[in-house]
């Protein structure tokens, strides 16, 4: 678990770092319509942008939080079935095999 955490740490931390260079890859028409805009606009834009962030941020995190708990829950299944199963008997095959000459004479 702590390797997984690590992993993840690791590549939040590189998304983080390689972020400045893309902010910069801004549509020059959306970035001039913004600038013209007054303060009070700007700040709209950016709500709405958040506001649009949010239903798509949910879903995701809903699909990842679905797909652990049906890992989990398929990890519990498989542990229940494994208790059940029955053992194999303790019948070596050149057992059988004189057990199968014998029924055969």
């Amino acid at each position: 678990m702590r390797k997984w955490l690590r992993r993840i740490g690791v590549l939040a931390a590189a998304m983080l770092a390689a972020a400045p260079g893309v902010l910069a890859q801004g549509c020059a028409m959306c970035y001039a319509d913004a600038a013209a805009q007054s303060p009070h606009a700007r700040r709209q834009l950016d709500l709405a942008i958040l506001t649009l962030l949010v239903p798509s941020v949910l879903m995701f995190a809903g699909v990842l939080i679905a797909a652990f708990r049906r890992r989990e829950d398929d990890a519990r299944e498989a542990d229940r079935l494994e208790g059940r199963a029955t053992p194999a008997p303790k019948t070596s095959i050149p057992a059988k095999r004189r057990t199968l000459a014998s029924d055969s004479i």
